[in-house]
């Protein structure tokens, strides 16, 4: 599990590039390990000045890892910002938690 996760990010890091997508890294992965790997992801984008755009649903990995928050529901961005100020959002909290 999180040996590929790492092989995966290692591979896409041979191009180069400026900005990486992913999409749920650490799905799959116990908690211990999740955190392992979203910390070798920081030090990456400190280290290499990277940019990454993350698609993640589990909110321990949002709250401790992400600088800004795009928060959606029904295909539409509700909510902008600090995941702290995010979670907070009416909108945001209707929309997930039915209020």
């Amino acid at each position: 599990g999180g040996q590929l996760k790492l092989l995966e990010i290692g591979r896409a890091l041979m191009a180069e590039p400026k900005l990486i997508l992913m999409d749920e890294p650490v799905a799959g992965v116990n908690p211990s390990l999740a955190h392992e790997i979203m910390d070798h992801i920081v030090s990456l984008r400190n280290t290499l000045r990277l940019s990454f755009l993350i698609i993640e649903h589990r909110l321990d990995i949002v709250l401790d890892y992400v600088d800004k928050v795009y928060a959606m529901s029904r295909g539409k961005v509700i909510s902008v910002g600090k995941p702290s100020r995010v979670i907070s959002d009416p909108q945001v909290v209707e929309a997930y938690l039915g209020g």
